[in-house]
């Protein structure tokens, strides 16, 4: 939908979904959910948040009427890890959504994590994950079950002119575990990253997409950037504070909106496929998997309202 030659702002609870003719409603509980699995490097998780908005005034321009301040809870669940916690966001306009959440994870001690280690030049390779994870209880550097704090801090940008949109997502992240005795970082699955402990990371995805269908097909390409910020404490006494461990990956995705019902209470659910080939990985560019093998990730999410008032 185009009005004029401007820019048609989208709604950033989600990027591919039509504008609907009206103002949100001025009070709503909205839920959001999200499976997914992925490959090179493995994973598998749920992340659902569910949040009570209220809208912050009313205004009947595309760039200006989906504007709240919420709160509420939020969840990621793998075979891992667990990670919950309260849930805050604020959208001053359609186009901008500023959130956080601060989860208490905790690390089951399977599947090979988690794994920490004393330095961010340590080797964190799959083939050193799973050398680890075979080693038996009692060992010192067999993996652990251990738990701790995360902060994450999200701004989230969105636009559109006719079938054409961009959105930009990036994260802030603070994690704080209770590490094994001296170790500095760990790896999080998650963000395939060696994370320092008690330190700053960021990971930043830039979309553009075309919107087919009424917005219900979207063929886009992502640009996914990850990169751990390192104090000097991270480093062993006297090794060179340097590091290669942020990441960059590109590629295609396609997804699939099955309906939109305003107000419905399990609203556009979605099937995703997306494969990003690695620009600049320790690892995965050559030095222990080839750089034409990319990251695979399919997904389902859907979001609907549990309540609705004006």
């Amino acid at each position: 939908m185009v009005v004029g030659l401007a820019t048609v702002l989208l709604s950033t609870s989600a990027w591919s979904q039509a504008l609907e003719d009206r103002p949100p409603p001025a009070r709503r509980l909205v839920h959001r959910g999200l499976v997914a699995a992925r490959y090179n490097p493995v994973g598998l998780y749920y992340e659902g948040r569910l949040s009570y908005r209220l809208r912050l005034y009313r205004d009947e321009s595309l760039a200006l009427r989906d504007n709240y301040a919420g709160g509420g809870a939020m969840v990621m669940l793998t075979p891992a890890f667990l990670r919950v916690g309260p849930y805050v966001e604020l959208a001053p306009a359609s186009f901008v959504t500023v959130w956080s959440t601060l989860q208490y994870s905790a690390y089951f001690g399977s599947f090979g994590m988690v794994q920490s280690f004393p330095s961010p030049r340590s080797d964190f390779s799959d083939d050193e994950l799973d050398r680890l994870e075979g080693l038996p209880d009692g060992d010192p550097r067999a993996n652990q079950s251990t738990s701790g704090l995360e902060l994450t801090v999200g701004v989230d940008l969105q636009a559109r002119v006719g079938p054409v949109a961009v959105r930009s997502q990036s994260r802030f992240i603070r994690a704080d575990l209770d590490l094994r005795g001296d170790d500095r970082v760990f790896y999080d699955q998650a963000t395939d990253l060696l994370m320092p402990d008690a330190g700053l990371s960021l990971t930043s995805d830039l979309d553009a997409a075309y919107l087919a269908m009424g917005g219900r097909l979207v063929l886009a390409a992502r640009y996914t950037a990850a990169v751990p910020f390192y104090p000097a404490s991270s480093y062993l006494p006297g090794e060179p504070e340097d590091s290669d461990n942020a990441t960059h990956r590109v590629g295609p995705i396609v997804a699939y909106t099955f309906h939109s019902r305003d107000g419905a209470r399990f609203n556009m659910p979605t099937v995703l496929v997306i494969a990003q080939w690695w620009i600049d990985h320790r690892y995965r560019t050559g030095q222990e998997s080839s750089q034409a093998l990319p990251l695979i990730a399919v997904g389902f999410r859907f979001h609907g309202d549990l309540l609705a008032l004006d």
